[in-house]
């Protein structure tokens, strides 16, 4: 097995087609493993390898990831797929629904992370002996499990959903620096007694007078060696964000100060929770501006709200045949056309966000594939960046 990439997953530089492989997993797909667990879908796996988990770096996952004639949905990841790995920082898909025990444990070097925002479970021991400084649950996770966030040094600020229930035994045992909680729960969670062992003096933020009562009359929440209760009065910081383009696909908002934002696509609907200190953003075929709107999930600072353009890259003559030899690629109409000698070549295509759509040898052809996207084709060696309108 070879070792993975440690850089960001960029498209352009990941044109390998998935493969069955030897190593236990189902599919390799653009330097991450998966195992099938449906007809249509699939779950992150770990890279083992003589003992060593071998994923590193800044780790973007997919929606999607296509073999063998099937484009699979990216739903879960398994138990210990990123235990004791290399990497740095995460950003997980909304179509993840479920993220097993351990699923990043001891990865020693993690920062920094964005969850799905339909989890509804933060299981056992997910992120424990992380590096991670701030966290935000999205609304729907109802618990967090026994060890979650153990010995998570780092760990300085949390916000947790309204929806929360129950934390579990030593969630946050041994937080050493944890000192902000944002709780948007209006009933106080169900608390195990070990819930945050080896803390102290952590202030938690609540919505208003009255969660604040209901907090103080809970035997776990009103100990005031450990909590010290406060109403939320909105951002203790002023958010900042830079931002930067990294490859011809991704933008990168650098964010941080520890808060929690909230990212709105072009169509308004919300497409990230995160408190992580970066997140990336897909680049399409035409500029896309994105809301950033800095919250406690209890208060949206919406004066303070930031816009983040994803910027295309020039794409020359994208409607127009682009001669190479002998072989012309070009789309029109919802087609891409390959015209030429592709005698003992394959054709891959993939859109931008990294999911293959086509695999075939490649022959003189049409392929339809849905309209007003940009989409990467590569047959043989041959790689044109094409927008179907």
């Amino acid at each position: 097995m070879r070792k993975l990439k440690s850089d960001i997953l960029l498209l352009a530089a990941l044109l390998t087609c998935c493969a069955l492989n030897g190593h236990g997993q189902d599919i390799e797909a653009n330097g991450i493993y998966y195992n099938i667990i449906s007809d249509t879908q699939v779950e992150v796996a770990p890279a083992y390898h003589e003992g060593v988990n071998h994923y590193e770096g800044c780790i973007i996952l997919p929606e999607r990831v296509y073999c063998d004639g099937v484009n699979y949905d990216v739903t879960a990841i398994a138990p210990r797929a990123f235990w004791q790995s290399g990497i740095t920082q995460v950003q997980i898909p909304n179509s993840v629904t479920t993220i097993g025990d351990a699923a990043f444990a001891d990865a020693e070097d993690l920062a920094s992370i964005t969850l799905p925002l339909g989890l509804t479970a933060v299981s056992r021991y997910m992120l424990a002996g992380t590096r991670v400084s701030s966290v935000v649950l999205p609304e729907g996770v109802t618990s967090i499990g026994m060890g979650a966030f153990e010995d998570c040094s780092s760990l300085q600020t949390v916000f947790l959903p309204m929806t929360l229930r129950r934390i579990g035994e030593r969630a946050f045992g041994y937080c050493s620096n944890l000192n902000e909680l944002y709780s948007d729960a209006a009933t106080p969670p169900q608390t195990a007694a070990t819930a945050f062992e080896g803390c102290e003096n952590i202030h938690v933020m609540l919505p208003d007078g009255a969660t604040t009562r209901r907090y103080q009359n809970d035997d776990a929440w009103s100990d005031e060696e450990l909590f010290s209760l406060w109403i939320d009065e909105g951002l203790a910081t002023v958010p900042t964000m830079q931002q930067e383009q990294v490859g011809e696909n991704w933008t990168a908002l650098t964010l941080g100060n520890r808060l929690a934002y909230k990212i709105y696509g072009p169509d308004g609907y919300l497409t990230a929770l995160t408190a992580a200190d970066r997140y990336y953003l897909p680049i399409g075929a035409q500029s896309t501006d994105y809301l950033v709107v800095p919250t406690t999930l209890m208060y949206d600072d919406e004066d303070l709200q930031l816009v983040a353009t994803a910027e295309p890259a020039a794409i020359e003559e994208i409607k127009e045949a682009r001669p190479e030899g002998d072989l012309t690629i070009k789309g029109l109409d919802g087609t891409i056309y390959i015209d030429g000698d592709t005698h003992g070549m394959w054709t891959f295509i993939y859109d931008v966000y990294g999911n293959l759509w086509y695999e075939r040898p490649a022959v003189n052809n049409c392929i339809n594939l849905p309209g007003q996207r940009v989409y990467i084709v590569k047959v043989g060696d041959k790689v044109r960046k094409l927008f179907l309108n």
